[in-house]
């Protein structure tokens, strides 16, 4: 019913689950309790519906957030100038790495939530998916650049149902927009064949709403996100 994230387990240094089965939600609480006694903390994530909702709260999980799904044309994108100006390179013809401290902090982030996590923990993170992504796919790992000088990152990969737009992130020392980075982002991946984008967004990021709303996206059905945590004083 519980599986290992491994991706979270080697960030959190601890044994972190992600419910594979919301049966979990329905065993008796003692048995419940044991399910959930092996791991540090443990993320469900599923449709938000109120008997899910309810299920979740009694089980001792605490809704952190809602995930949002999008669909976007990249063809349908416009240019202006200022964001012709922008220059992009691929880690596959131009290799880079993303510094440690260079990342602007995350505000809309679920696992905030969790006890004594800091946001330089919750970079850490990001810069370890980071490096996953660019090592994944190379050539949908773009770079965006003002006058030479670096000024955030879009990453994506390939797949079964075309190009996702896993993560974007502006540096700290940014002197562009938001909506500047993505949209040279995606008028680069449209140059590069990409027809159709998709991904997901904290339903609390207004700003990365609008940014998508401005450029024509589709939204789609909303993802709820639980966390459980040991209560205080449990023994582990």
């Amino acid at each position: 019913m519980i599986r290992r994230h491994d991706f979270n387990s080697e960030w959190w240094g601890g044994e972190v689950g992600i419910v594979a089965d919301d049966t979990l939600f329905r065993l008796p609480p003692d048995e419940r309790d044991r399910e959930l006694a092996a791991w540090d903390w443990v993320e469900a994530r599923g449709a938000l519906d109120p008997a899910r909702c309810v299920r979740a709260a009694r089980a001792g999980f605490v809704h952190v957030d809602t995930q949002v799904r999008f669909r976007i044309g990249l063809g349908r994108i416009a240019s202006t100038p200022s964001v012709e100006r922008l220059e992009v390179v691929s880690t596959d013809n131009e290799p880079f790495e993303i510094p440690a401290g260079a990342l602007a902090d995350f505000e809309h982030e679920r696992f905030s939530a969790l006890p004594g996590v800091t946001m330089e923990r919750l970079n850490e993170r990001y810069r370890a998916w980071s490096a996953a992504l660019l090592a994944a796919d190379p050539a949908h790992a773009l770079e965006i650049r003002a006058d030479g000088e670096v000024q955030g990152w879009f990453l994506g990969r390939r797949g079964e149902r075309g190009l996702e737009l896993t993560l974007a992130m502006l540096h700290r020392e940014a002197r562009i927009t938001g909506h500047h980075l993505y949209t040279r982002a995606l008028l680069a991946y449209a140059e590069r064949g990409a027809r159709v984008g998709s991904a997901a967004f904290s339903v609390t990021n207004s700003a990365v709403l609008n940014i998508y709303a401005a450029l024509g996206a589709r939204f789609l059905e909303p993802e709820g996100c639980w966390l459980w945590t040991p209560v205080e004083g449990d023994a582990r």
